[in-house]
């Protein structure tokens, strides 16, 4: 333990404050990554013994401190071979492990489906971009709407398409086509205002939503002191969910003006990747946190208490300089010892022997994610 240091909960950025990494090894599930000085990543650990705090530990010394499971070493491998550090970017290196099989069958079955899914969502992005555009041309989408269409047959209307639009534009078709591709892949993680199927961080603003109406209504019902953990877990959420909004808006009336793709696309590149990064690190923590307080629905009360202990322990605080609260806001020490008498570690963090049966119930959210 001599090379973890302590750290209080304050950081100013996303990035100071890292990204959630879901390891299996309970003591590092959902500890968060940032990149140091050097540019090697570094751990941040909830406290072991409860509350708020945090450690930063490098890689190298965690073994010395747990034992740590075969996926979370091949996935802390494939974060070493990533260029650049973010949610999106950390999920998909999350999501190559874990179709492996390394975690489980029902995680591998359920990453294979979310990659396919991602794929098919984007292709579905940019076919309702060119229908957008034609629209906004007064042209007939009628040909592309037409069913029974092979995807080759599909991809050469949507190429003629943007080809008209282009000349319409004074842009060459392969730079028409470029910019709806760049933008379709931006967004995608989002989804258009336009598509009546919802991108991934859209629903995950709608289930954060969902999941803080369930807190505050366990928080109303429950009577001992851990209601204020709940309390307290339900404000996190509202605090990401009014930036997430705000940023959302913002984002869908961008793309409701989709006449930019012909004008100044530089803007509206940055200004799209500015509103998406943004909601990905919002989001970023709290679907694994959902599955948890899910997946106590229909247990006992002592098990949901439990539960709303760890909730506290890695509700994700939005920073200070991204528009949060000072942690000072919040009777943190309060909060903490309330947390502590309700602890339910995954493993004695003296000894560092693994609990399989806590892996196992990890391993088993990796299955419900995406």
């Amino acid at each position: 333990m001599s090379q973890a240091k302590s750290l209080d909960i304050s950081p100013g950025t996303f990035g100071e404050r890292g990204i959630s990494i879901p390891f299996t090894t309970p003591m590092l599930s959902q500890a968060r990554m940032r990149p140091t000085r050097q540019g090697e990543p570094e751990f941040l650990l909830p406290s072991f013994n409860g509350g708020k705090g945090m450690y930063i530990m490098p890689w190298r010394s965690l073994p010395a401190v747990m034992t740590v499971t075969l996926h979370d070493r091949l996935l802390y491998d494939a974060l070493l071979e990533l260029k650049q550090y973010s949610p999106d970017t950390v999920r998909q290196a999350v999501l190559a492990v874990q179709a492996t099989g390394v975690a489980g069958g029902d995680a591998s079955l359920a990453a294979e489906k979310t990659l396919a899914l991602d794929a098919g969502y984007q292709a579905l992005t940019q076919f309702t971009l060119v229908i957008e555009l034609l629209k906004l041309a007064r042209m007939d989408p009628a040909e592309l709407l037409a069913t029974g269409m092979t995807g080759s047959e599909s991809q050469r209307l949507v190429r003629a398409a943007l080809g008209q639009l282009g000349q319409r534009a004074n842009l060459p078709v392969e730079e028409m086509v470029s910019r709806v591709e760049t933008l379709a892949t931006l967004i995608a993680p989002v989804g258009l205002p336009q598509c009546q199927q919802l991108g991934r961080l859209r629903m995950a603003v709608g289930e954060l939503e969902r999941t803080r109406a369930s807190l505050q209504r366990w928080g109303a019902t429950d009577f001992s002191e851990v209601s204020q953990l709940a309390d307290f877990v339900a404000e996190t959420a509202k605090a990401a969910l009014d930036i997430s909004r705000d940023r959302l808006a913002r984002l869908d009336n961008r793309c409701r003006d989709l006449g930019a793709i012909a004008g100044d696309f530089r803007a509206l590149r940055t200004a799209v990747a500015e509103d998406v990064t943004r909601l990905g690190w919002l989001m970023d923590g709290w679907p694994f946190l959902i599955r948890l307080w899910d997946s106590v629905s229909d247990s006992p009360l002592e098990a949901q208490q439990s539960t709303m202990g760890e909730l506290f322990r890695l509700a994700p605080l939005i920073p200070v300089g991204e528009g949060g609260k000072e942690p000072s806001a919040y009777d943190l020490e309060v909060l903490g010892k309330i947390q502590t008498r309700w602890l339910r570690m995954g493993e004695d963090w003296r000894t560092g022997a693994l609990d399989m049966a806590a892996v196992m119930r990890i391993e088993a959210l990796k299955a419900t994610l995406s």
